[in-house]
C-alpha cells in the first residue's frame, strides 16, 4: 500500500506541477491580453484623435465647396444661355444669309442716302440757328 500511496504522491506532485506550469501561463497570457487590449484602447484613441483634427482641419471647406457647387450652377446656366444666343444668332444668320448681295448693298445705299438727307437737314437747321434767326417750329421729318 506504500507503494501505492507514493505512486499517487508522485501523480499528484506531477499534476501539481502541471498545474502551477499552466496556472503561470494563463497568468502570462492574461497579461498579454490585458497589454494587447490596453495597447488597442490607446490606438483608438489615438486614431478617433486624428480623425477628429481631420475633420476641423476639414470643416472650413464645406462653405467652399458649397459655393463650387453654387458657381457650377451658374456655369451651367451661362452654358445654357451660351447655346442659346447660339442657336438666335444661328436664325439671324440664316434670315441675313436669306438677303442676296444685290438686296443687301440696295439696302446699305438706300440707309446711305436717308442719312445723308437727314445730316443735310441738321446742316440746314444749324445755320439758321448760327445766323440768330429762330429755330423751326416744326421737327425735321425723317425720310
Amino acid at each position: 500500500m506504500s507503494q501505492s500511496i507514493e505512486v499517487l504522491d508522485r501523480r499528484t506532485q506531477r499534476d501539481l506541477q502541471y498545474v502551477e506550469k499552466m496556472e503561470n501561463q494563463m497568468k502570462g497570457l492574461e497579461s498579454k491580453f490585458r497589454q494587447v487590449e490596453e495597447s488597442h484602447r490607446q490606438h483608438l484613441a489615438r486614431q478617433f484623435k486624428a480623425i477628429k483634427a481631420k475633420m476641423d482641419e476639414l470643416r472650413p471647406l464645406i462653405p467652399v465647396l458649397e459655393e463650387y457647387k453654387a458657381d457650377a450652377k451658374l456655369v451651367l446656366q451661362f452654358k445654357e444661355e451660351v447655346q442659346n444666343l447660339t442657336s438666335v444668332l444661328n436664325e439671324l444668320q440664316e434670315e441675313i444669309g436669306a438677303y442676296d448681295y444685290d438686296e443687301l448693298q440696295s439696302r446699305v445705299s438706300n440707309l446711305e442716302e436717308r442719312l445723308r438727307a437727314c445730316m443735310q437737314k441738321l446742316g440746314r437747321t444749324r445755320t439758321l440757328r448760327g445766323r440768330g434767326s429762330a429755330p423751326p417750329t416744326s421737327a425735321p421729318t425723317q425720310a
